[in-house]
């Protein structure tokens, strides 16, 4: 059943790809499924057929940091957690957890 587990899990990271690059306060959303992503032709050719492919996706809630950390206290789906290696639904900001010792002017410069 894993390669229809794994299908599944890349059509619903898509879904929710799209519809997160459509949301009022998203900034932007980078997911190789996704047509407007630099390396989308590569991802297309390697993602199971129907699929965006994985089912990790990245984006920027508007606001910065201020706004990030009132989508983090306002998850019900997802659980906050700092490492991304298991099979629930997790999510994650590095700003404030993985690159928190960071200084903020590198983080800027990194993007």
């Amino acid at each position: 059943t894993l390669h229809v587990r794994m299908q599944r899990h890349g059509e619903n990271a898509l879904k929710l790809a799209s519809f997160l690059e459509k949301h009022d306060m998203v900034e932007k959303v980078l997911y190789p499924g996704l047509p407007s992503h630099p390396q989308h032709e590569v991802a297309k050719k390697n993602a199971v057929q129907g699929s965006g492919g994985s089912g990790m996706i990245t984006f920027y809630v508007k606001g910065k940091l201020d706004a990030a950390r009132v989508f983090l206290e306002n998850v019900k789906v997802f659980t906050l957690a700092e490492s991304l290696g298991a099979v629930e639904s997790l999510v994650e900001h590095p700003a404030i957890m993985t690159h928190a010792s960071v200084p903020a002017e590198d983080r800027e410069k990194l993007g």
